[in-house]
């Protein structure tokens, strides 16, 4: 798995959770049929998380920082939940799912900074600046003209 473990996932949930979420032929073991719907889980997260660090950061991470980590890990812990189609999704994973993609998106305005390190993709760019322009012109007060 990439930028996160089964080791690491158990300590976001437990294993007969994992087991649940990914056993289609209800062998209830981690098995090879489990451990592949594990790596898809973790493939999708870990394109979403490439999705907004694209241009800011060199990806694949390496080495990855523990924000990424994190992120990666409970992006595959939400994943693995809504592969269940026929199954409501708890209303805690989709409320930590709406957490992880507000964070993701902070990384894309720069409000939310992963530890660079040594990317020189990252240290070079620095932080982003917002250039404020000027909607109208100089002098304009709102005022309504009189004709």
């Amino acid at each position: 798995m990439q930028y996160t473990d089964l080791a690491r996932l158990q300590g976001s949930m437990p294993l007969h959770k994992i087991i649940e979420c990914c056993d289609d032929y209800g062998s209830g073991v981690l098995d090879d049929a489990v451990h592949l719907n594990i790596e898809a889980a973790n493939s999708a997260a870990v394109s979403e998380v490439h999705l907004y660090c694209r241009g800011l950061y060199t990806i694949p991470f390496s080495p990855v920082p523990d924000e990424i980590m994190y992120l990666t890990t409970e992006l595959t812990k939400v994943h693995l939940y809504l592969r269940r189609i026929g199954e409501e999704v708890p209303e805690s994973i989709t409320a930590l799912h709406k957490r992880l993609l507000e964070q993701l998106k902070g990384i894309t305005a720069n409000t939310f900074r992963i530890d660079s390190g040594s990317d020189p993709v990252a240290v070079d760019q620095g932080p982003r600046v917002s250039k404020t322009t000027q909607r109208f012109g100089q002098g304009f007060t709102g005022e309504l003209l009189d004709n």
